[in-house]
């Protein structure tokens, strides 16, 4: 389903947007649109997650989500982290089967079910998972019990690598574009640092000045990077490639996971 949410010409004329300021404007958008957003307007999302994305400080952050909690326009659950967009289906409603599917698989994976009342009601959508799907959640219980934990170990390894990063003070110049870069998704959306089977952190930030990866996109990495080589093609990947090798590195062919490359001892 397209990754994309819609926003009404009336948002401009609504008598409450009209009141706000234009950075509150800007969060409610924010929140309304960002790429944790669900089709069933309830989604996870964290304090860090939001300064990275928009900016602010958590104090900025904090003072914007109380502001949309007093309007009655959002419901925050702080123990799961979630978000529920009150006036969601005043402008996502649809009657398409697909969506309605959609809808029905998310509010499953919903963590605090009592959000849901704020936005659905019996007759919102006529989502049977409203009365049918209880005695389907108690026997999946222990199964989204086991997957939540893992979610939230997922989420404390990132919480605690930026914080890390962030104790670095003598490469804070660094810090943004170093975190966008480890942070980075690969296939199975694990961030590219737990590709990693050594991280040190402090020697990875100095390295990064060093080279001044920073300033200079078009630089070559010094190690083997997958993600870089996915996205190089043509005569930078030939480029690449040899750069690697005039660094020590070998290449080889494997059948099961194509070609790898490794730095002799």
């Amino acid at each position: 389903m397209a990754k994309y949410r819609q926003l009404h010409t009336t948002y401009w004329n609504d008598p409450l947007i009209l009141d706000l300021t234009p950075e509150q404007k800007y969060f409610y958008i924010y929140l309304l649109t960002n790429p944790n957003v669900k089709q069933s307007g309830i989604y996870e999302i964290s304090v860090r997650q939001i300064t990275y994305h928009t900016g602010y400080n958590k104090e900025t952050v904090e003072k914007l989500l109380d502001l949309f909690v007093e309007l009655k326009k959002i419901v925050i659950s702080k123990e799961t982290n979630e978000i529920a967009l009150v006036n969601f289906l005043k402008y996502n409603y649809s009657a398409s089967p697909k969506v309605k599917k959609c809808i029905e698989k998310e509010l499953e994976e919903v963590k605090n079910k009592e959000l849901i009342k704020y936005i659905y009601s019996i007759d919102s959508l006529s989502l049977e998972y409203v009365n049918n799907n209880k005695n389907k959640n108690k026997e999946n219980n222990n199964k989204k019990e086991n997957n939540n934990s893992k979610i939230k170990d997922f989420d404390n390894q990132i919480d605690d690598f930026v914080k890390k990063v962030e104790l670095q003070e003598d490469y804070k110049e660094y810090h943004k574009e170093f975190i966008d870069y480890w942070l980075e998704s690969g296939d199975n959306n694990k961030p590219r640092f737990m590709y990693q089977k050594i991280f040190d952190i402090k020697k990875r930030l100095s390295r990064w000045s060093k080279n001044n990866f920073s300033s200079s996109k078009n630089k070559l990495p010094d190690y083997y990077d997958q993600f870089l080589e996915k996205k190089l093609s043509g005569d930078k990947l030939t480029e690449y490639h040899n750069h690697l090798k005039m660094l020590g590195w070998k290449s080889a062919y494997n059948p099961n996971s194509g070609q790898t490359w490794s730095k002799p001892k």
